[in-house]
């Protein structure tokens, strides 16, 4: 072999030895972020449906679609996932959704825990459970209807039944706060500071509910947030009327002396 074709061949097996683990590399990276096309045990969904968590009595994350297997994590009201599968049915068994819950957190749970963003009768499902609960949970559900499927024409009623159930709350919260602060008076701060500080709001708090405090009566007043957004994004309806009632009543409980 001439001298020319040794230096040819030499430079072309350098070229093919730098070129081939930037392919490998390549593959792999595309493989890792490409999604899943089969899931053992499941028929493909739709790629990447949203949904959120609507029943947390049935929100188990499991390791397999099964009622018996392993619980990874439970998943509270109103946490958003994404389907990436569907069991395959078998009778008498429920069905179980693939879901992607954070970038490395994959499992299976009960296709009633979840309500799935822009799907016909998805409103209907979550108000049947509004108004079988009550209290936080009532809360939480009226803001995943009013604020996740926000065309429907529920979330006027939605509203107002969450403004409801938080005066509802204001009720209750006054009468366990008055019995744990009964001996607050005299203290370096005032008894309204005292009231508003309570633990016991910290969970409605969370959820974006609000509370006055009379420290004439010794009475928690919801804010009425729910009803001034009622009246404003549906001034014209009957429950920007009924918003408008309620919205007079509380200001009359905040003025209230005893």
């Amino acid at each position: 072999m001439s001298r020319l074709g040794q230096v040819v061949r030499a430079a072309a097996g350098t070229i093919i030895l730098l070129l081939a683990p930037a392919s490998r590399s390549s593959a792999q990276h595309v493989t890792k972020q490409a999604p899943a096309q089969y899931v053992e045990g499941s028929i493909k969904a739709p790629s990447y449906l949203k949904a959120f968590v609507i029943d947390d009595r049935l929100s188990a994350l499991r390791r397999e679609p099964g009622l018996q297997s392993m619980v990874i994590r439970r998943l509270r009201l109103g946490h958003a996932v994404f389907i990436v599968g569907i069991s395959r049915h078998q009778a008498g068994q429920p069905r179980f959704c693939r879901v992607a819950v954070t970038r490395r957190t994959r499992g299976w749970i009960h296709e009633s825990a979840l309500a799935v963003q822009g799907r016909t009768g998805e409103d209907q499902r979550i108000m049947k459970l509004i108004e079988g609960s009550d209290g936080v949970d009532k809360i939480a559900l009226c803001r995943i209807l009013s604020q996740r499927f926000s065309q429907s024409q529920l979330v006027p009623r939605t509203m107002l039944q969450l403004g409801e159930e938080a005066e509802r709350v204001a009720e209750t919260l006054s009468q366990r706060t008055r019995r744990r602060l009964a001996e607050v008076r005299g203290a370096d701060a005032s008894l309204r500071d005292y009231y508003l500080s309570d633990a016991g709001l910290d969970r409605y708090s969370k959820l974006g509910v609000v509370f006055d405090f009379n420290e004439s009566t010794g009475e928690f007043v919801y804010d009425g947030k729910a009803y001034r957004e009622v009246v404003r994004r549906f001034p014209d309806g009957e429950a920007a009327s009924l918003a408008r009632q309620r919205l007079e009543l509380n200001n009359r409980k905040m003025a209230r002396q005893r």
